[in-house]
């Protein structure tokens, strides 16, 4: 009998196993299929085909024994297919996945749902559906209805769903524990029952967001009738005034109202009775109102203040004195006035925690010397606060609990207090960045052995590199010494120190060129997980004996030094998961024993050394890689198709800056789902994009200064998450697809210096498009509607092309714009008065065209500053690569929430390159960067402009280059000129400009090009100032101009003498030197070099005898070769008269 059983369990076991390793169910895989004509969902095949093990997409997760899907994650899995058009899901598609529990379709511009036609269907079919999520979506109301008849539900999101108004709770939900609706413009909650309906009261619901929504302070009424509820926030939810509680929430434990406009609270006796959390930060409160409006909530234990503006500080801590339950008081972010004595913490006998970061503290409130009464306090954090000068002695000396202290990002100075040497319960100490100045060896951390983190990082402690100091420190986990002074003590034996860190940080430290071995402590470490030696410029080879023995060491951080070889460990670092060995000096190539030693990289970056010879392909075999930095090497050859197939991981390859060659060739089934930021630039790659194809989930595209050949595939349409594309400095020809202009997402894009030609379309969609480069093309057409419809752009570039026409209308639309560079076309035609409106301006280069008319009077309105491009630059999304994982907290047990991620280890960001030429001081010039956010232009030069300067432009007080040469402009220069305080070049030559050039210019101090040449100026020349320092070429063809750098000099009477200015110009312009002066003193040189050679040989016997040989050694030289060329020439003359070759 007990056999029997055996084999029916053992087979019933083997075909639940055959079902779980085939897949889902025939009918649940149609289901799918069939919901892959709405969304898009990605499937891989196996051994028995595409579509067959439905459990293998992603996305679907099912019960390893049933093969029953449970779980469907469909989240942004419209968007790539079908764009942004709403759309209604037929919720019949969902019946045959009668075990789901799980259903995420958030994201997915879902309009509703279409309810089956038979009624309990969807609860009978789906009754065991716990968790559903349809955020980010565009619902309307209806789906409430839909939803309430499935019982089983007990977290329902629909945060930032479009809903609005009033929201009926008309039935069902009676399961429901979690309710998120926030971020919706809901003003009101209705809540209902209906007699045919299980009860609608939320019964059950303890957690409540209606956050980000327009609710007003009846919404208390209605969400105080559901008994239940434990946890509710109303955060940014438009509340205001004073928040009135007239009961009921008797088993609320948590409740967040920050981010509104409340001032005061009013809670009856017996309302929040069991309330420990709350969260009235970012109100416009009166913090003493709200004090007496919840001294009753006995049972309150956290709360936050954060934001509030704390007015009289010593009166606001005595009223919270009546909290007596409470453990932990958050004051962040406030601007705090008033000062504070030991005796307003006098009630706080069971505070905890004490958190004060971002608040503007300093000593002289005596914050820290206040602290001695809460003598239960284990966390006291006032990081970025604002304290100065020095610690007082007894400061925070009675707090004998304390566990945590975290004084970082302050400026105090001076020393350690000693009585710091008592606080032996504290395990974790940061003061990274202050100004402290002390020997670590003298400092009271030697008596603080309980600690487990230290972090004295940007200060003046002066360390042993042996770190004798803290060697008795055995519980020692995390150890940051960044930007601290290293004494290295070689001289000194010291004993091996009792710790075992887990990271260690010492970087750019100000005695750089250390040696690794000098850090003789590393060698007994053996339980490493993170370590830093960035930008300490350490020479030698690749310390790989800190792999060797380290076999947990997770991250290696290690760029900017002088390594110059990389050795490979011996043995397979399975855990090392990130290496940074970047800015080095390190030569030879990457051999495949490296990418096989190293099998689980997340993030390798070996940019910027001298690496050689191939990229391995065994890169691209490394599953969990998914950030590779291989720029600014001497790579050569091609780049490994493995790094771009569908087998690969990465999301971020970079190799730009190589000598890579070749075309880059992938199989057309290649599908690369993965990739996302992909950059080839200043390579030498050459053949046609149509590797493109397979890299469809781009969001970062640069393959710029290449050798890339064609047409601009149209597929690059299908790239909807395409952010950043640059193809600058190629080959390319053909037209500008029209499709490239409605990628949704596109934001900056450069398709300069190629050869495409054409006109552009006539109107594009890209709604985010902000930054455009078409310069150096050979585009042509009029601009009549082209771009029109681009409001944002920021960057407009179409310089150096073919266009022609008037300039178009539209470009006074562009309210954000502030680069404009129409250089090097046929535009005619006058200056188009709507660019004045334009006040975001910082440069506009119009030059090389034929436009003609008067400068526009209007110029003075337009804002031209920096501020405009700096401020359009700096909101672009700076969209972060990602973020390496080297928090050093997860290694000790703390009290206070910290980040995951370690602030100083995030990895570059997606900067835009934003180059952008333009014509400066006589020089066309590319400029980028800081440079670019701080120059300011009018360049109108090489033109047909006419009439006067008009005065006004010297509003434009923040330019730095004016350029109106090459006109037809006349009248004077005007005096206002003077008011362009920041100008660093003006060049007004070659127009027709008269009289004298303003005195008042010379108040120009930073200016360093004037050209006013080739006009009809006259009067005296400026000489004070900058203006001495100009040459004569700023001032040529101007013939009535007198003074220096001019050889004409100015008199009372001015002697207009036209052939002898004429006369002086031909001489400047023939040569550097006035030519009388040239001729008499060649000729003095000359008869006293005549006189001088007789004289010595006649008065030096043996130097004429030396003379007179070497004279006769030259002419017998020059004579033999001349008799011997005699020879040559008439023996070859011979010989070709007589038939024979020479």
């Amino acid at each position: 009998m007990k056999k029997e059983a055996l084999w029916v369990f053992v087979v019933v076991w083997g075909i639940a196993c055959l079902c779980g390793s085939c897949g889902c169910l025939k009918q649940e895989r149609v289901a799918l299929l069939a919901l892959n004509s709405t969304l898009d969902l990605t499937y891989r095949g196996d051994t028995r085909g595409s579509y067959f093990n439905c459990c293998s997409w992603g996305g679907v997760e099912c019960s390893p024994t049933t093969g029953r899907v449970t779980k469907l994650m469909l989240f942004k899995s419209r968007y790539l297919r079908f764009g942004s058009k709403t759309w209604y899901l037929n919720a019949s598609l969902l019946l045959p996945f009668e075990e789901l529990k799980s259903l995420d379709l958030s994201y997915n511009y879902l309009g509703g749902w279409i309810a089956p036609e038979e009624p309990n269907l969807l609860s009978s079919r789906l009754s065991k559906l716990e968790v559903l999520d349809l955020g980010s979506n565009f619902l309307d109301h209806s789906i409430l209805s839909i939803l309430g008849t499935i019982p089983s539900l007990r977290h329902l999101v629909l945060k930032n769903s479009n809903l609005s108004g009033t929201l009926h709770m008309n039935g069902g939900f009676s399961n429901l524990i979690e309710l998120d609706i926030s971020e919706n413009a809901i003003d009101a909650v209705a809540i209902v029952e209906e007699p045919n309906l299980p009860s609608s009261r939320l019964s059950k619901l303890e957690i409540l967001d209606l956050s980000g929504n327009f609710l007003d302070h009846s919404i208390l009424s209605v969400l105080g009738t559901i008994p239940s509820l434990r946890h509710m926030f109303l955060r940014d939810s438009n509340l205001s005034g004073t928040l009135h509680v007239n009961g009921g929430f008797s088993n609320l434990m948590e409740l967040d109202i920050s981010g509104n406009a409340i001032n005061a609270v009013a809670i009856v006796e017996g309302g929040f009775s069991n309330l420990k959390e709350l969260d009235i930060s970012y109100n416009a409160v009166d913090v003493a109102a709200i004090a007496e409006g919840i001294k009753n909530l006995s049972h309150l234990e956290n709360l936050h203040l954060n934001a509030v503006h704390l007015k009289d500080v010593g009166t606001v801590v005595r009223a919270l004195g009546a909290l007596s339950s409470l453990r932990i008081l958050s004051l962040q972010y406030n601007i705090v006035e008033g000062t504070i004595i030991a005796q307003d913490f006098h009630n706080f006998t069971m505070l905890e925690q004490l958190i004060l970061d971002y608040s503007s503290l300093n000593t002289s409130m005596g914050i820290l010397s206040s602290l001695g009464p809460l003598t239960s306090l284990r966390l006291l954090s006032s990081s970025q606060s604002d304290l100065s000068g020095n610690l007082l002695d007894q400061s925070l000396c009675n707090l004998v609990k304390l566990e945590e202290l975290d004084l970082s990002n302050n400026g105090i100075t001076g020393r350690l207090p000693t009585c710091w040497r008592n606080m032996t319960s504290i395990r974790i100490m940061n003061l990274a960045d202050n100004e402290f100045t002390e020997s670590v060896a003298s400092s009271s951390l030697t008596s603080l052995t309980s600690l487990e983190f230290l972090s004295i990082s940007g200060n003046h402690f002066n360390i042993p590199s042996s770190l004798g100091p803290l060697a008795n420190h055995s519980r020692l986990k995390v150890l940051l010494l960044d930007d601290t002074e290293l004494t290295v003590d070689t001289k000194v034996a010291y004993s091996i120190p009792r710790f075992q860190l887990k990271v260690f940080s010492k970087s750019n430290s100000p005695s750089k060129g250390f040696k690794a071995t000098s850090l003789g402590f590393l060698n007994h470490q053996y339980d490493l997980r993170i370590m830093d030696l960035s930008s300490n410029d350490i020479p030698g080879p690749f310390p790989t004996w800190l792999l060797e023995n380290n076999t947990k060491l997770e991250m290696l951080i290690m760029g900017n030094n002088s390594f110059t070889t990389l050795e490979v460990p011996s043995m397979t670092r399975f855990n090392v998961s990130v290496m940074d060995i970047s800015n080095n000096d390190i030569r030879g190539e990457l051999t495949t024993e490296f990418c096989a030693n190293f099998p689980n990289l997340h993030h390798l970056n070996l940019s910027a050394n001298r690496l050689e010879g191939n990229i391995p392909s065994e890169l691209g075999s490394i599953k969990s890689l998914y950030s590779l930095d291989l720029s600014r090497n001497n790579f050569s050859r091609g780049l490994p198709s493995q790094l771009l197939d569908s087998n690969s991981s990465l999301i971020d390859l970079n190799v730009a800056y190589n000598k890579l060659q070749g075309a880059i060739v992938l199989s057309n089934h290649t599908m690369n789902l993965n990739l996302s930021r992909l950059h080839l630039g200043y390579n030498m790659f050459t053949g046609d994009l149509s590797f493109l194809s397979s890299l469809v989930n781009l969001m970062l595209l640069d393959i710029s200064n290449n050798s890339f050949i064609g047409k601009l595939p149209r597929l690059i349409a299908n790239m909807s998450y395409l952010v950043v594309l640059d193809l600058s400095k190629n080959h390319l020809d053909g037209l500008i697809p029209r499709e490239l202009f409605n990628l949704l997402e596109l934001v900056y894009l450069d398709l300069s210096d190629n050869n495409f030609s054409g006109s552009l379309a006539s109107s594009f969609i890209a709604p985010r498009l902000r930054h455009i480069h078409l310069n150096g093309n050979r585009l042509n057409g009029t601009l009549v509607h082209a771009l029109s419809n681009s409001s944002y752009l920021v960057t407009l570039d179409l310089s150096e092309n073919e266009f022609s026409g008037s300039i178009p209308y539209w470009l006074g639309n562009l309210s954000q714009l502030s680069i404009l560079s129409l250089r090097g076309n046929s535009f005619n035609g006058t200056f188009l008065e709507q660019l004045c409106s334009l006040k975001s301006l910082s440069m506009i280069d119009l030059s090389k065209n034929n436009l003609f008319g008067p400068l526009p009077s209007c110029l003075g309105p337009m804002n031209f500053s920096s501020k405009g491009y700096a401020n359009k630059v700096t909101s672009t999304p700076n969209f972060i690569l990602g973020i390496i994982e080297s928090s050093p907290w997860p290694y000790v047990r703390t009290i206070k929430r910290h980040n995951k991620f370690y602030e100083n280890k995030v990895m570059e960001g997606m900067q835009l390159p934003h180059i952008v030429g333009l014509t400066t001081k006589g020089r066309f010039y590319s400029y980028k960067g800081y440079a670019l956010l701080e120059m300011v232009q009018l360049d109108f030069s090489c033109n047909q402009f006419s009439g006067e300067i008009p005065p006004k432009i010297a509003i434009l007080q923040d330019m730095r280059v004016l350029n109106l040469s090459h006109n037809k402009l006349n009248g004077h220069i005007p005096m206002s000129l003077s008011s362009l305080a920041k100008i660093e070049s003006m060049d007004l030559s070659n127009n027709n400009l008269t009289g004298s050039i303003p005195e008042e210019l010379t108040q120009l101090n930073f200016l360093g090009v004037f050209n006013v040449s080739y006009n009809d100026l006259s009067g005296a020349i400026p000489s004070k100032n900058q203006f001495g320092a100009f040459d004569e070429s700023s001032y040529y063809g101007n013939q009535l101009l007198c003074g220096l750098p001019l050889c004409k000099k100015c008199s009372t009477t001015i002697n207009i003498n036209c052939s002898a200015t004429k006369s002086c110009m031909r001489a400047k312009e023939d040569g550097f030197i006035d030519g009388e002066t040239f001729y008499i003193s060649f000729g003095v040189s000359y008869t006293i070099v005549l006189l001088v050679i007789p004289v010595v040989l006649f008065i030096n016997h043996q130097w004429r005898l030396g003379w007179f040989h070497y004279v006769e050694l030259v002419i017998t030289t020059c004579w033999s070769l001349f008799i011997t060329c005699y020879y040559i020439v008439q023996d070859g003359f011979r010989k070709l008269s007589s038939g024979r070759t020479i």
